[in-house]
């Protein structure tokens, strides 16, 4: 499901346009990157949490040549399934439908 499919089962079901949807789907996501960009975590129950964590700068090699090169230190977004996603994947898809 990418955003257009998102907007489009948030108007059908809630009864906003189409356009409403897609505002209210880049705001949520618009949101959640903001926070990331400060460093916070994000939270959704029953879905999970967004967050980052910090990599080391660290000393990497070039499979062809060996060359040494320097990896520089990176901020990684990590997603973390909450209880009841994992209980709904640990069951199946079924348990989605209903």
């Amino acid at each position: 499901m990418n955003k257009v499919a998102l907007s489009r089962r948030l108007a059908s079901r809630f009864g906003f346009t189409r356009r409403e949807a897609g505002m209210i789907v880049e705001q949520l996501l618009d949101a959640i990157t903001h926070e990331l960009v400060q460093g916070r975590r994000v939270e959704i129950r029953g879905l999970g949490s967004f967050g980052t964590r910090e990599r080391k700068p660290s000393l990497g090699r070039v499979v062809k040549t060996g060359q040494a090169v320097s990896i520089p230190a990176l901020r990684r977004v990590y997603f973390r399934p909450g209880r009841d996603l994992k209980e709904i994947s640990a069951g199946g898809l079924r348990s989605l439908s209903q």
